[in-house]
């Protein structure tokens, strides 16, 4: 059999080999991966965060008003029952009670503004809910599918495995070892095809007795320019 066609076919399995061995890497990276989770997770967490702030804020902000409500009815109370009789007294519970009011519209409208905080950090919670469901289902579709894709790629690789078991018996060691050996020094591409009296690889023209030998099939013809195994059909 022509030893530069076995090396060309070795080749082009070690390809589909390299690529699915690549590809299956890549899957297991991607399965592996959290970080849409874990970012949507920390949003959601922020979220949170920032609801029960603008919450308690609402609620400090309105139980302070509450309390200096009370009081102005206490105060109230003590002005119109007749119990305090002195002036003075009279007086500073009038004035109290007026600064009292005025401090109360002042924080109602400050209370507005917790409200509309409230209001918008819920809104923000319920968006982030919702895009954590999203992306949970977003990602075990994806998944789902990429664990689908691993399984056909592990048996394309298995298939192959045994293709290349079974061309390595008939190939001698001396020829394997050349051509594992350029293999590694180019970058995987250890065989050039003959095009149109040319190497496939490197482009660099042939001449007619070269392109004899590149098509000899009992022993192979190192291209000049590339150093790589150039396979011709005979």
């Amino acid at each position: 059999m022509n030893i530069g066609f076995q090396l060309y076919q070795l080749q082009e399995i070690d390809s589909i080999l390299d690529s699915s061995n690549l590809r299956i890497s890549e899957i297991d990276n991607l399965l592996e991966n959290d970080s849409p989770i874990e970012r949507a997770q920390t949003n959601l967490e922020n979220a949170k965060n920032q609801f029960i702030q603008a919450t308690n804020s609402f609620n400090e902000l309105n139980d302070d008003i509450q309390r200096k409500k009370n009081k102005i009815s206490q105060s109230e109370a003590s002005l119109y029952s007749g119990t305090v009789k002195n002036p003075k007294e009279l007086e500073d519970l009038q004035l109290e009670i007026t600064s009292l009011k005025n401090t109360i519209s002042k924080l109602d409208e400050s209370l507005i503004e917790e409200l509309l905080r409230v209001d918008q950090s819920e809104t923000n919670l319920i968006r982030c809910k919702d895009i954590l469901k999203k992306v949970n289902s977003n990602l075990a579709t994806q998944n789902a599918l990429l664990m689908g894709e691993k399984s056909s790629l592990l048996e394309k690789k298995e298939i192959n495995q045994i293709k290349r078991k079974s061309l390595l018996v008939s190939i001698d060691d001396k020829f394997q070892n050349l051509y594992e050996k350029l293999r590694s020094n180019k970058h995987g591409l250890a065989i050039a095809k003959l095009e149109d009296g040319t190497c496939g690889a490197c482009g660099s023209s042939l001449t007619a007795s070269q392109v004899q030998e590149a098509r000899s099939a009992t022993k192979l013809f190192i291209c000049p320019s590339c150093g790589r195994i150039i396979y011709g059909s005979p």
